[in-house]
């Protein structure tokens, strides 16, 4: 059995700003997910999610990998939407796995079944497609250049997100602090120990849209804007603010407001983060948001001396401490 892992992923500060050329932060996370492959001898490859199995020929791969890059040009032609692109989700799955193949100057891909185990909650804006799909790419293509590896994520990912930037790809490639500007990414080190206390995600719940709807519903009222400078200022504070609480702190309620003011934060989250602020924290949506619905996915949350318990959240809201691991996406085999 081959084994591959990768992290989930929080942004610190750049989401939507970063696709302008603005900087943009993220660490990962000790959430993981986990792909295990099984070898058998039939000329297929087998997905056995909770629901169901989905299998595909291997003879198809190729004919689904040029019928999705089809799709996706059409998207970059304004002839369909990006929730267009897939038929059904596991296509994305057998499209990764086929550009594995070619990373990996394989002649085929290898026939089995392989499972998905993750921690990573999905639809929250901590990377569960984006770490899927790296665990793929380096299980099936076992490539060792993170680079390249990050630009395979990346062009997996697009199918999903549209025209996205390389935060989530190279966050849960490389592990880390990582920082990404003008399609360069850099590792900065371990994640600065001011967030080791009083720092918590909270899950919302998953957006209404997806992350490519968010992301092309702001390209179109945006792009042209001004206030992706702002955002660059405020991403820039963050950054140097590895020891300044005060100054993290106040970076984080302007980066709320620039949220806001492009209209990815649903009007429950705002209330929920002034809720916060009320308490003496401070708090940001961590994802894409959702420019509809009432929940937004992850929510960064700074609470001093207190826990989200304070916030009596609804029922289906969850939370946890922010646990951040340098660990990337690595390869394991247990034969």
């Amino acid at each position: 059995m081959s084994v591959a892992s990768a992290p989930g992923k929080i942004i610190l500060s750049g989401e939507h700003s970063v696709v302008y050329g603005a900087p943009a932060l993220a660490f990962s996370v000790k959430q993981r997910l986990t792909v295990n492959f099984t070898p058998d001898l039939l000329p297929r490859l087998s997905w056995f999610a909770p629901d169901r199995a989905h299998e595909m020929a291997l003879e198809k791969l190729s004919t689904l990998r040029h019928k999705l890059d089809a799709a996706f040009d059409g998207y970059l032609r304004g002839e369909r939407s990006i929730s267009e692109i897939f038929s059904r989700p596991a296509e994305l799955i057998f499209y990764t796995v086929d550009v594995a193949r070619i990373l990996g100057n394989l002649e085929r891909i290898p026939r089995g079944k392989f499972d998905i185990q993750s921690d990573i909650p999905v639809g929250a804006g901590i990377g569960s497609s984006a770490a899927l799909l790296a665990a793929l790419l380096k299980l099936f293509s076992k490539h060792e250049d993170l680079p390249t590896l990050i630009e395979q994520v990346r062009h997996c990912e697009r199918l999903q997100h549209g025209r996205g930037s390389l935060i989530d790809a190279a966050t849960v490639t490389m592990g880390g602090l990582v920082k990404v500007e003008q399609d360069q990414a850099s590792r900065l080190g371990e994640l600065p120990e001011i967030f080791n206390q009083d720092w918590y995600w909270i899950f919302t719940g998953t957006p209404a849209t997806s992350t490519g709807v968010c992301v092309e519903r702001v390209r179109a009222q945006f792009e042209q804007s001004d206030i992706w400078s702002e955002f660059a200022a405020v991403t820039n504070r963050i950054e140097t603010a590895q020891t300044d609480l005060d100054q993290l702190f106040s970076a984080i309620q302007d980066n709320h407001r620039l949220l806001n003011r492009i209209g990815v934060v649903p009007a429950r989250v705002t209330a929920l983060i002034e809720q916060i602020e009320r308490l003496g924290g401070a708090a940001k949506i961590a994802g894409a948001g959702a420019v509809s619905g009432d929940t937004g996915g992850l929510v960064l949350a700074y609470l001093p001396n207190q826990t989200p318990d304070a916030l009596k959240l609804p029922t289906l809201m969850r939370w946890g401490r922010v646990e951040s691991d340098g660990l990337g996406v690595t390869l394991g085999d247990d034969v």
